[in-house]
């Protein structure tokens, strides 16, 4: 049977990054299966600072589908606070992980559990961190098929891939990213798929809640048109409507865009799509271009790269700001050197012009980078080992300099992990 939609893994988050906020929140990928004109599902979730599989030294045994892996890191952190004058302490973090995978013919089912504690030598709060990633897909019949994701983070850590709040504050915060899609196939060579994406962030801080808190909802609706088997053409429709807790920055957003997937070879995917977003935020309205890309590359020898860029409106991530007009772009590549050595890269980029409130003019931009550089070897089935390098920085201009303080931060760590 010709499946109908391909899931993303818990083990390759980003890829998308992903996804990250990328893509608004959610993003849905059509391709259809080789040969056919058969629409195909891919359902990102949110890409946030949470461990990957890689990050914390899972090391799947393919024959089974429930393994549990546990790891000790320890490393040295020059700026613990992430403020401008930085203080370094050494730190240790114990982490747990409890992935599950099933498929068959018609139901595949992900599943990604993962915990941590992080305790600082000196200077600063100890850290918990907990992350589950659940990812369905059905297949009801040649025509229909449903998927959906659920991701739930709490950490400290700031999150350089997505907007969930100010990327220079470490503060314990939960988010969730919770995504429903149906997709009906309607003719052999046009398809409909309905999505929909709900969204919360709220920080345990008050003073910090009071600016980021909020509940997100979008529901989108995507026509696509196969031309061939490998480029897809399509239209979406995408309507979002944000609730702050406390802030006036409540919204509501129409975005029409229209783009394409193509695979350029068997292992190399482009998406593409522009458009306008429509937004009306506390009596202000605003007409702004919208963009999203996706460059991903996966083959057989344990390597990869994905890609990812977007630009548009976002929700504010400082305090006295309304919208953020941000160009955000990712890189993530895994090189297998050799059957037991990996090497991974990660570059995460964004630019944020901030406008005040009620339509009042630019308040300031703010820069964030993240880069990290990582080296796994597999000692056997069960053992792994790796070391890897984090180097953080955020600087802004404007009135948003005081609210939001430069800082960089270089992290060194290394760690052991067992898998059964």
């Amino acid at each position: 049977m010709v499946s109908l939609c391909r899931m993303y893994r818990a083990r390759n988050r980003v890829e998308s990054v992903s996804c990250a906020r990328l893509f608004a929140v959610c993003f849905l990928i059509l391709l259809p299966a080789p040969g056919r004109a058969e629409p195909v599902v891919e359902v990102f979730t949110q890409d946030t600072a949470g461990p990957t599989l890689d990050e914390i030294g899972v090391s799947p045994i393919p024959s089974t589908p429930l393994h549990v892996t546990v790891g000790v890191d320890m490393g040295y952190d020059d700026n613990i606070n992430t403020s401008a004058s930085g203080q370094g302490s050494w730190f240790t973090v114990e982490n747990i992980a409890l992935t599950y995978g099933r498929n068959n013919e018609r139901t595949q089912f992900h599943f990604l559990g993962s915990g941590g504690y992080t305790h600082f030598f000196e200077g600063t709060q100890d850290d918990k961190h907990a992350n589950v990633t659940m990812s369905l897909l059905h297949q009801f019949s040649s025509r229909l098929s449903f998927a959906a994701n659920v991701y739930a983070n709490y950490q400290s850590e700031p999150d350089f891939k997505t907007n969930v709040g100010p990327e220079n504050v470490r503060a314990n915060h939960f988010d969730t990213t919770d995504t429903l899609a149906v997709a009906y196939h309607l003719l052999p060579r046009f398809s409909l798929i309905t999505g929909y994406t709900f969204r919360r962030i709220k920080y345990d801080d008050q003073s910090i809640g009071m600016f980021q808190d909020r509940v997100e909802n979008t529901f989108s609706e995507v026509f696509q048109f196969s031309r061939s088997s490998r480029t897809n053409l399509f239209g979406e429709y995408r309507y979002e409507v944000i609730n702050y807790d406390t802030a006036p920055n409540d919204s509501d957003t129409h975005f029409l865009l229209a783009g394409f997937d193509h695979k350029l070879t068997e292992h190399l995917i482009i998406h593409a799509s522009g458009g306008e977003s429509f937004r009306s935020s506390e009596g202000v309205d605003s007409v702004s271009p919208h963009f999203e890309g996706l460059l991903t590359y996966a083959n057989t020898d344990h390597s990869s790269l994905n890609w990812a860029t977007s630009y548009g409106v976002e929700p504010p991530t400082l305090a006295g700001v309304s919208s953020s007009t941000t160009f955000r772009t990712g890189l993530e590549f895994t090189y297998g050197l050799s059957a037991r050595i990996t090497s991974t890269a990660a570059v995460y980029y964004n630019r944020a012009e901030n406008e005040g409130p009620a339509g009042s003019g630019s308040v300031g931009s703010q820069d964030s980078f993240d880069f990290s550089l990582g080296l796994r070897y597999r000692i056997n089935q069960r053992f792994a080992w790796h070391i890897d390098y984090n180097r953080s920085s955020v600087i802004s201009t404007g009135s948003t300099q005081g609210s939001s303080p430069d800082y960089s931060r270089n992290r060194y760590f290394t760690g052991l992990s067992f898998t059964y």
